[in-house]
Order: C-alpha cells, then sequence, then structure tokens
C-alpha cells in the first residue's frame, strides 16, 4: 500500500503543479505538502483514470479523470483534469454524493462554474437541487462555513416544494480567486458575487433569502439595494452592532499583522488558532480560514448594516429572524436589535422552549410575513440543532410570501 501511494504522489508531481491540484482537491492552502492528499487510485483501482481528448485553444491534450477524497472535511469529488499547462481548468461540475452532515446521509450534486465579479475571476461551487420551476431558496453561508451549514434541511426543504441553491463564498476551500484583483471578503464583493451567480444562473427573483452569520450584512445589501430579494430570514445574523470578539479591534489588528506573511501562518497560526477555538468556541479547522475571518472582520461596517435593516423595513419586505438564546457569537440583544429595526413587534416574536414547545401556542396572531422565534436551546448554528423546525418555519414562510402575492 506504501508503495503504490508513494507511485501516485510521484505521478501526480510530475504531471500536475501542486498548486493546482491543491485548488481542486477543495483545499485552500495550495503550500500544503500532498501527503496531505489521499488518491482513490491508491485505495482502489488505478482503472479510474481514462484518458480523453479536449480541444483548447492551442491544442489537443488528455484529460484524467481523477477521484479525490479530501478527509479534512470527508468529502469526496470526482472531476477532470488537464494536463495541459495553457488551460489547467476542472469541468464545469463535481459530483458529490452521500457526504454525512451532521444530522444524516445526504445526497447532492456540487456544481461550479466560473464568474467574473468586479475584475476579478473566480471559480465558484454550488449546490442546486430541487425542480427548476419551485419557488428559489439562496442560502448564504457565515465565515469561516461552506455549503454544508445548510445540507441539514436541504431534504426538506426539497421535498417540500423548493429549489434550494447553496453557494459557497471564496476562502473556504470549495471556491477559490483565479485572477485579477484578490477577494477581500467584504459584504459588498460578496454581494456582487451573488448577483453575477444569480445572473448565471438566469434567476432574476429569489423567493426566498436564508443569511446565516456573518452572511448577514451581504444579505442586507442585496434585500435592501436591489430587486432581487422577494423574502428574508436572517439566522442570527452579524449586523448593527459589535458582537463578541469583534468588539476586541484591538487584538483583531494584531493577529492580522502577524498572520499577514504566509510564513507567520505557517509558525504562529497554530498556536493562535487553537488558543482562539477554546475562547470563542467557533469550531475554525484550518489557520487559513481563521486568516480569512480576520480580514473579513476589518471590513464589517455596522452602520451600513444599520441603514439597510431599516432600508428593508422601509419596503415592507416580508422577513423572518431566527435567534438563539445562548448564542456565544453573535449575542440575543443583537438579534433582538435586529427585529426591533427591521419593526417585528414584541407581539409577533415566538419562543421555542427547551422542552420543545411554542411559547406562546397560538401562533395564529402572529404576523407570517414579519416575525421573530427565539430558540432557547440553541447556538449559533440553529439550523443543525433544529433542523425540521427550521426548515418548516421557512417553508410555512416561503407558503405565505406566495399567497401573499
Amino acid at each position: 500500500m506504501a508503495c503504490r501511494q508513494l507511485f501516485c504522489r510521484r505521478f501526480f508531481q510530475s504531471h500536475v503543479s501542486s498548486n493546482i491540484l491543491a485548488q481542486h482537491s477543495g483545499i485552500s492552502n495550495v503550500r500544503r505538502p500532498l501527503s496531505y492528499i489521499k488518491f482513490t487510485s491508491c485505495r482502489f483501482q488505478p482503472s479510474i483514470f481514462t484518458g480523453r481528448n479536449h480541444n483548447c485553444r492551442n491544442q489537443t491534450h488528455s484529460v484524467k479523470q481523477l477521484s479525490v477524497i479530501n478527509w479534512s472535511n470527508q468529502t469526496h469529488r470526482s472531476f477532470h483534469l488537464h494536463s495541459c499547462c495553457c488551460c489547467q481548468q476542472i469541468g464545469d461540475e463535481k459530483a458529490t454524493t452521500s457526504v454525512n452532515s451532521d444530522t444524516a446521509k445526504v445526497d447532492y450534486t456540487l456544481r461550479e462554474t466560473v464568474l467574473n465579479v468586479m475584475g476579478a475571476k473566480y471559480r465558484v461551487s454550488y449546490v442546486d437541487e430541487g425542480d427548476k420551476s419551485d419557488p428559489v431558496v439562496l442560502c448564504l453561508h457565515g465565515m469561516p462555513a461552506c455549503h454544508k451549514d445548510f445540507l441539514s434541511i436541504l431534504p426538506a426543504l426539497v421535498n417540500g416544494g423548493a429549489r434550494v441553491i447553496l453557494l459557497n463564498f471564496p476562502g473556504i476551500g470549495y471556491s477559490w480567486h483565479l485572477e485579477g484583483p484578490a477577494f477581500d471578503y467584504s459584504h459588498l464583493t460578496k454581494a456582487k458575487l451573488v448577483e453575477a451567480f444569480l445572473s448565471y444562473l438566469g434567476i432574476n427573483k429569489v423567493n426566498m433569502l436564508v443569511s446565516h452569520s456573518s452572511s448577514g450584512h451581504s444579505g442586507m445589501q442585496l434585500s435592501a439595494n436591489t430587486d432581487l430579494i422577494q423574502g428574508v430570514t436572517f439566522i442570527c445574523p452579524i449586523a448593527h452592532l459589535p458582537h463578541g470578539k469583534s468588539k476586541q479591534t484591538f487584538s483583531r489588528d494584531v493577529m492580522y499583522y502577524l498572520l499577514k506573511l504566509p510564513i507567520m501562518r505557517a509558525v504562529l497560526g497554530p498556536l493562535i488558532l487553537s488558543v482562539f477555538r477554546k475562547v470563542s468556541k467557533m469550531p475554525i479547522p484550518e489557520v487559513e480560514y481563521f486568516y480569512g475571518l480576520i480580514v473579513e472582520s476589518k471590513t464589517w461596517n455596522w452602520k451600513q448594516a444599520e441603514a439597510d435593516l431599516k432600508t428593508i423595513n422601509a419596503k415592507a419586505m416580508p422577513v423572518m429572524v431566527l435567534a438563539a438564546h445562548r448564542d456565544p457569537i453573535v449575542q440575543l440583544y443583537i438579534s433582538k436589535g435586529v427585529m426591533n429595526l427591521l419593526g417585528i413587534s414584541q407581539g409577533n416574536r415566538l419562543t421555542y422552549s427547551k422542552d420543545n414547545v411554542w411559547q406562546p401556542v397560538e401562533k395564529g396572531n402572529v404576523n407570517p410575513m414579519k416575525h421573530g422565534v427565539i430558540f432557547e436551546k440553541s447556538s449559533h448554528w440553529i439550523q443543525k440543532s433544529h433542523p425540521d423546525v427550521v426548515a418548516d418555519l421557512i417553508l410555512n414562510f416561503l407558503k405565505a410570501i406566495n399567497d401573499h402575492r
């Protein structure tokens, strides 16, 4: 087995640049040694490598079909690897099946496309499940996170009659920057990327936008300043007030300058990340993702978020806010402040108690177009701790929007 692994590693070192291989295996840190990547060819039959011809602009060259397992997040990804130096890219789609979420095994397809956004080119991956004629539910993840944050509610939403789209922002290993100005992690750039992505899919109206955590700023920007969004659900959103550790701007800036150089990230990164994990309770897996979170936090604009929330309220847009009583990242008073700015009155706020009981029991008086829910027994990832309840809330909200139309 060791000899076969060594042979495969040497083979790919001689045929593929480590940069391209690392990117296309779903790992953002291209400086990582190849020993971190194990190939199915070393574990199964080498017959998975099949030669094909591909016409590029300069010549005809061979393509190897490669299946890679990324053991860091237990995903199985298949793609076509181009050995020609003039167009080292992969196909527009990658298949990812039977990936374990926190609750169950979910089958889905991870697709890819290339987008041009504000002078930069990105290879973006996404999930698009459900009938194309069904109402569109677009889910935006926080930082650092990815499409997997919504896998727990994906089957219920699709079975409930929604077309569910999970977009991956660059910087987390599933989408990445190709060329042009570097990705700055700002909510404005993310919003522009979402607009370009929806244009690529031919979608001019999103029936329901679901923004979790730090994507709240992007969701507010899109909802307030475009005509793309019909209704929006915010889940523990970063919003108009600094939350938790984001108040400590001095320590954030120190970490930013310490980790700015790649060599310093390699030397000091693991230690700083280990301390941050214990203090913040955030399950950040890698230093590169942690650095991306620091860069993004420097772009957060609290005043702009407050202005966007007021604009959403003025537009009378249907809105739902889900908050967690025990959220260590976005404290409950911030989510309640979001409800206030969106015009969600006390009478339109429900509580899902520790005993899994709705309070008040009679929900009929709650405005279905503008309401909030506080989960007493949940943390920052409500869609993971209460997937059935969250999916049911989104579907009911989506139905109310469609009935109102």
